[in-house]
């Protein structure tokens, strides 16, 4: 079976006039069916540095993940319109209106990253 996600991506912030750097280096991305179904429904965590973009996105579930996770929201020009830290398993989240897709992220990595609302964020 071909490999459902493409290659990995660096993930920086635009804030105002200001590029930040987030240290996170390893951003696959799910834009297929198949890979927005499994999305990391098997993987038995996140490295720090890692994460998954959900593209289209406007709800996910965590049901039968095995680790905690955080959530970042975004639109069609990459604002981040919503975050939802520590989301743990086996739960259900609806995206804000305008979310066209999802970053998932390991737990706490929206704080340790400084994602704020109205970021822009930069996949490089």
């Amino acid at each position: 079976m071909k490999e459902a996600l493409t290659d990995f991506r660096k993930l920086a912030l635009r804030r105002g006039s200001s590029t930040i750097q987030t240290g996170l280096g390893k951003i696959k991305v799910a834009d297929s069916f198949l890979s927005r179904l499994i999305g990391l429904l098997n993987r038995a965590s996140l490295e720090e540095d890692e994460g998954l973009l959900i593209v289209p996105c406007a709800s996910i579930h965590t049901l039968a993940m095995r680790f905690t996770i955080d959530l970042v929201f975004i639109d069609k020009k990459n604002k981040v319109l919503g975050v939802d830290e520590s989301v743990p398993p086996n739960r259900f989240r609806v995206a804000p209106k305008g979310t066209c897709a999802v970053l998932e992220l390991a737990d706490g990595n929206v704080s340790q990253t400084g994602i704020h609302l109205d970021d822009r964020l930069i996949f490089d």
